[in-house]
């Protein structure tokens, strides 16, 4: 249980027009066997730089950072000019400007995801259950968006059992274009996790009610919220 699979439940349904065959349940052997192969990722680059977060709080900033990158060619040169960090420090900044109306979201908190919906748009967010259809649903609207080259941003937590501070969205990742399949035909998703500067490929199915950490999740278990494209930016 945390804040997300509360809230979730009183947020409005998601629907998508991918019906993916989701199994009711996943054999432990082959939950581990997903892990497995979700846990070696491939650095990412941006003019020959590693793109990894300078900071513990600048997370949010560095998957908006991607995510215009792999966009906007002249927004990618800039990066590969300015350096990686002088613009995850701008961003950072410019996303925690007006968070609360006249008041800046607090730096120690890292990036709301309001703010990031804004910069991204047209986007929305909403808290992610993934034990539950609707959670699954938005997983599988994931896979649809970064298949049609829409990037994802994605808040990644932990649960009650590891006390209040666990409970709230600590760390967001990215859904990149170019997920595909596993060797097994499993559909997977490409995540940028800033905190190492790293690609995995992640089965979708290994997204829901996990229990152990994730490298793609920044080493947390859950995904908690997510930053969607709304159905007028993906047809």
């Amino acid at each position: 249980m945390n804040l997300s699979s509360l809230l979730a439940r009183l947020a409005r349904p998601v629907h998508t027009s991918v019906a993916l065959m989701w199994p009711e349940q996943i054999p432990a052997d082959a939950r581990d066997a997903m892990d497995e192969y979700a846990s070696y990722g491939e650095p990412l680059e941006i003019g020959g730089q590693l793109a990894q977060q300078s900071t513990r709080e600048t997370c949010g900033a560095m998957a908006l950072l991607v995510s215009r990158a792999l966009t906007d060619a002249v927004f990618a040169e800039r990066v590969a000019n300015e350096g990686i960090a002088v613009v995850e420090h701008a961003l950072f900044a410019e996303l925690r400007r007006g968070a609360l109306g006249p008041v800046g979201w607090p730096h120690r908190y890292g990036t709301p995801p309001w703010t990031l919906a804004k910069a991204m748009g047209p986007y929305l967010q909403t808290p992610v259950d993934t034990t539950t259809e609707r959670g699954k649903a938005i997983i599988q609207w994931i896979y649809h968006a970064t298949g049609m080259g829409m990037p994802v941003p994605l808040y990644t937590g932990g649960d009650l059992a590891g006390g209040l501070k666990r409970a709230v969205p600590r760390h967001v990742v990215l859904a990149m274009p170019g997920g595909g399949l596993t060797p097994e035909g499993i559909p997977e998703l490409a995540i940028y996790n800033p905190g190492t500067g790293y690609v995995y490929r992640v089965p979708i199915f290994a997204m829901a009610e996990r229990r152990k950490p994730l490298s793609a999740f920044g080493h947390w278990t859950h995904l908690v919220w997510a930053v969607l494209p709304t159905s007028e930016g993906v047809q």
